[in-house]
Formats: structure tokens, sequence, C-alpha cells
């Protein structure tokens, strides 16, 4: 806190002397406040540089206001910042309110000690027996706990004053609030805030709205340190050269809309296509009269779907209830025939590498079990081994009465040793098609369409790796 030396002589008049007016006040507080709260607030200012405590009465008198009006006054000035009103109780029992005049400066830039020159060169300045606090009608103490309160930490700071080097001028209380709530309230680190600062002023951009806009959009992205601001910038610089390429391979003289962006984001994210590739596709459209994006992603999703690629195609109509081939041809279907039919073989090759281990896990664990193995596979052998007819109806009732029999004791051997009864069965997802996409009347399984969302992911990660 800035603080002065000052001390009148008995029959001094305060009014042959200076009163001290931050600028701060005079550029960004003055110009919105209304003509008598001015009066109120340079008046008791006066007051208080001078160690003075007139009361609402006597402030009334002099500047011809209201008690209330003056009260009104100073609640202004409270919600502005500039001062804190502090209400206590005194000997008499009645109640007293202190007025303490906050600097901004301070609560802005810290505690700028003043030159002592500029001190000295006050005409009524000289040594006291105690310090007197600027601004303050109450004790220093109690005046440097307001301040520690409302003190805005050092990096915050920095960048008040980095912005102010940036822009060539001083920085507006609208500005000051925008950084500060782009910290505390967006989360916004502050090398963050600093670097949007410099990267926005190369492109000239000063306004505090853009900066932080730029700021805002890193964080979102996950950006905490410079660096990873630079590898983003790095990325949306090769992105932009890869939309450039496409741009100037179609013959097209504007930049990207929103929209092309985001198709051709899908060509290079999703469908996981080179730079070449996209390009080559370009060259399908040159002999068009008016080329455009839309017939250079049918192109690419043709070829895709030639090489058993991806379709994105989802008609709101497209067939559900397995009464056609559709979904497995791709009309109604995320992926081509082939790319779903490789999907279900891969689920039912990964469900059996699944049963496998189950089977090796219980034979660790219930030795038992592998007799019953046994046992089931001689049943097996027999049945198979039977001729079809009349003849062996009665074997093969009794090796059916048997069969049921091996699986019952597994089933309890199972259950005995904390296993589920089924926990050696296939686990089919779909229980009508067993996982082969077609029901046992040769129909397209309703499955098809949740397969089919699974493999266009499927497909995309074996694309990627």
């Amino acid at each position: 806190m800035t603080k002065v030396r000052l001390s009148l002589d008995k029959g001094k008049d305060i009014f042959l002397h200076r009163t001290k007016i931050e600028n701060l006040f005079i550029s960004e507080y003055l110009p919105d406040a209304p003509g008598d709260y001015v009066k109120v607030f340079l008046f008791g200012l006066m007051h208080a540089q001078y160690d003075l405590k007139p009361d609402r009465k006597e402030l009334s008198r002099l500047l011809g206001l209201s008690v209330d009006e003056i009260a009104e006054a100073w609640i202004y000035w409270e919600s502005r910042g500039l001062v804190k009103i502090v209400r206590e109780t005194d000997s008499n029992n009645e109640e007293v309110s202190h007025v303490i005049f906050l600097s901004k400066i301070d609560e802005l830039y810290g505690k700028m000690a003043e030159p002592q020159a500029e001190a000295a060169q006050e005409t009524d300045a000289v040594p006291a027996e105690e310090e007197l606090p600027l601004y303050v009608s109450i004790d220093d103490m109690e005046f440097d706990e307001v301040i520690n309160d409302k003190l805005i930490d050092r990096r915050l700071r920095e960048l008040y004053e980095k912005y102010q080097v940036t822009t060539g001028r001083t920085i507006s209380r609208q500005e000051v609030s925008k950084i500060e709530d782009a910290i505390k309230v967006y989360g916004i680190e502050p090398e963050i805030f600093d670097f949007a600062i410099d990267y926005c002023a190369d492109l000239e951009k000063y306004s505090i709205d853009y900066i932080f806009k730029v700021a805002l959009r890193w964080t979102e992205d996950g950006c905490r340190t410079i660096e990873d601001a630079k590898r983003l910038l790095d990325r949306h610089s090769r992105r932009n050269d890869c939309y450039r390429q496409v741009f100037r391979a179609l013959g097209f003289n504007r930049l990207p809309a929103p929209i092309d962006r985001e198709i051709m984001d899908r060509w290079f994210d999703e469908l996981n296509c080179s730079l070449a590739e996209v390009l080559d596709a370009c060259s399908a459209a040159a002999g068009l009269r008016e080329p455009n994006l839309k017939y250079v992603n049918k192109v690419i999703e043709n070829r895709r779907l030639e090489k058993g690629g991806v379709n994105t195609r989802l008609p709101k109509d497209s067939n559900q209830n397995g009464s056609g081939d559709s979904a497995a041809a791709g009309e109604g279907s995320p992926v081509s025939r082939k790319v779903l039919a490789d999907y279900y073989e891969y689920i039912r090759s990964e469900d059996e590498k699944a049963r496998e281990a189950r089977i090796e896990e219980v034979l660790r664990k219930v030795p038992e079990m592998k007799a019953v193995f046994e046992a089931e596979s001689r049943v097996n052998s027999k049945m198979l081994s039977l001729r079809p007819g009349s003849d062996n109806l009665d074997a093969r009732q009794r090796l059916r009465a048997e069969r049921i029999a091996i699986e019952e004791g597994r089933k309890q051997l199972l259950t005995g040793n904390g296993f589920p009864a089924d926990y050696l069965t296939r686990k089919f997802r779909c229980s009508i098609c067993r996982d082969t996409g077609y029901t046992d009347e040769g129909m397209v399984c309703s499955c098809c369409r949740e397969r089919a969302a699974e493999a266009y992911r499927w497909h995309a990660d074996k694309e990627k790796a």
C-alpha cells in the first residue's frame, strides 16, 4: 500500500492543500458516475487523506445533499470496488460507519511504492510521529487485511501488464474483468492466455474478446501449456494445408466453409484417407463443369466400398426386421457386405477363443471335469456311427438319454465348484442367427444393423492400425 507522511500544523486549513486522485479513477470511473456521487467521493477522499472523520450530517451541509443521498453514494462506490464500508459500534453503543478508500492501482498491479521525491515535494510534508495510510480512515492493519482479501495474484497482474505493453495503452476495467474471468472462471492457464496475447498480436488482433476466444478454444482442445498450444497449431497448420491443396485441385478460389471442413475432416479422420488418395479422388471431378466436395465424397466412398471399406449412409427407412438383404448389402448399413461378413466371422472366432479359455480354466480348477468331457466325446462318436433309419431308433434314444445325464452331471459339477451352470456353453450375441447374420429361413437377421455399426468401428480401427 502506498503511504506518505502527512502532518498538519494546528490552525492550518485542509482546503489550502492538495488531494491526490488516481488517474485510473478519472479515466475509468469518473465518466460513468453520477455527479453527486463524485462530489461525495472526492470530499470523503480529501478528509481520509488528512485523517479527518466528518459525519454524514457535516458532509450533508458541505455538499448540499441529504443524508440518504450520501449513504446511497457510498453504497454505489462500494459496488464499484473503490471503497469498503465497515460498520462498528462506538463506546456510546451507537453504530458508526467507516469508509475505507481502496486503491485500484494496488489491486490491479500490487503495492507500488511511489518515489519518495514526489512525497517530498508536498508543501506540507514534514516528519510525523506516525505514518498515516493513504485513502484510509482506520488503522493500517485493518486496511492491509482488506487489500489481502481483494489482491489479485501475481500471475494476473503480469497478464495485465503484458496486455498493456502489447496494446500500448492502459488496460480498462472491462478488460481486467475479462482476463480475470478467463483464468478463474473458465480455467484457462495463465501461460496459455499469455501465449494467446502474443499469437493474436502477430495477427494484429488486439481485442480482448478475440484473445479470450483463442485461449478458450485451445483450452477446450486440451492445451495446458505453451507446448500443447504449439502442437495444436502445428496440427491445424498441416490440416489447413490439406484444405488448400484440395481446393486448389478442384479449382476453388474461396476459403473452406465450416461444412467443407467437416466433409474433408471425415476423409482424413474417419476414413483414414491419405492426402494422395483424396487428391486422386479430386482428379475424378476434374471433368465436371462445376466440381464439388459431395462428388469427391461419393468417389471416395465408392472406392472404399470396392475394397470392403466403410459406407456411412444410414437411411431412416433402412431394413431392420430381417425381411430383405439391404442391411447386408450396405444400403441400410454403415459397412459393405464383405466387411459385415468378416465381422461376423471375427466375433464367432473371438467367442470360440473365449470358450476354450473357460474350458482350460475349469479343467485346472476341477480335474474331474476331464472324465465328463471324455464321456461326452464317446457318446457323440457313437451317435455319429449310427446309420439313419428306424433300426437304430432305440440305440439313438439310449444315447440321447445318456447325453442328457452327462450334461446334468456337468452342470452339477460346475455349480458345485462355484461356476455358473452354462459357463462352458457358447455365448452368442444373437440367439436367433447364432452370430451368422442369417436366420434358419435364410433371411437377414434383425441383429444386422447393430452388428453393422460395430463392424464400422472395427473396420475403422483395423484401417488405422
